[in-house]
């Protein structure tokens, strides 16, 4: 019995080590790939280098909002078209339905679902193109929002930030001026369905919440990273729910 436990736990170990090499070495695994700066989008279906460029310069745009951001190194996106590869890279995260994953902090490196590089557009599980604001150049700032949010503060303390802070900034990050915190507001008092996560399955509310820190209340994005407040609080500062 002794020796099955070991032998189970060495299997599961190998395994796990074979995983994260996987995350962190993919390029094998992916054919194209352009560089913008220091973004790279790299995909296992060919695209136009021109349409990739123009999406890493939006995400690049973004990105330059946050003071986490950095232009002293690369950051890597995976673009994984295929559904084995979205099983592999993505793991537990794929039967959610999430549109991109940052295996922080086992990896450095952000992996997309479907996309269409031309149309700036992820496709989503279901097979259709995400709408509204929520585009390729979104979730590429996104995900690699949720990187820098784990390098500024730790693994331990990144999987311990509350959820409308971990979400909210990289929404924050990603919609960049996509975003109307007037509106969003409006919607917020309304108790609109959109700003519901548990409804609608955005981030609105939690994006709205870390404007209103960041942008209304002056908060550095490491003060609030590193000492949050209550979801409460800001929601009331906000306005009567």
């Amino acid at each position: 019995m002794r020796i099955a436990i070991l032998r189970i736990i060495s299997s599961t170990a190998l395994f796990f080590l074979a995983w994260a090499a996987l995350l962190i070495l993919p390029r094998p695994f992916f054919a194209a790939s352009v560089r913008a700066n220091n973004l790279v989008l790299t995909s296992d279906r060919p695209f136009s280098q021109t349409d990739g460029k123009h999406v890493l310069e939006l995400a690049e745009k973004k990105l330059q909002r946050s003071p986490l951001f950095s232009t002293r190194r690369d950051y890597n996106v995976y673009i994984c078209n295929s559904g084995w590869r979205q099983k592999l890279f993505f793991n537990k995260d794929y039967n959610d339905g999430v549109g991109g994953v940052a295996q922080y902090p086992i990896t450095p490196n952000v992996f997309l679902r479907s996309a269409s590089v031309e149309d700036n557009r992820l496709i989503a599980h279901r097979g259709n193109p995400v709408a509204g604001d929520r585009t390729l150049d979104y979730y590429v700032a996104h995900e690699i929002a949720h990187q820098l949010t784990g390098e500024a503060i730790g693994p331990l303390a990144f999987y311990h930030l509350p959820q409308w802070v971990r979400e909210g900034y990289a929404d924050y990050v990603g919609k960049g001026d996509a975003f109307d915190y007037g509106e969003a507001r409006r919607a917020f008092l309304a108790h609109e369905p959109a700003m519901d996560f548990r409804k609608s399955g955005l981030y609105s509310r939690f994006h709205l919440l870390v404007a209103h820190v960041l942008d209304h209340q002056h908060w550095t994005v490491i003060q609030l990273l590193k000492n949050p407040p209550s979801q409460q609080s800001v929601e009331a500062a906000i306005g009567p729910t």
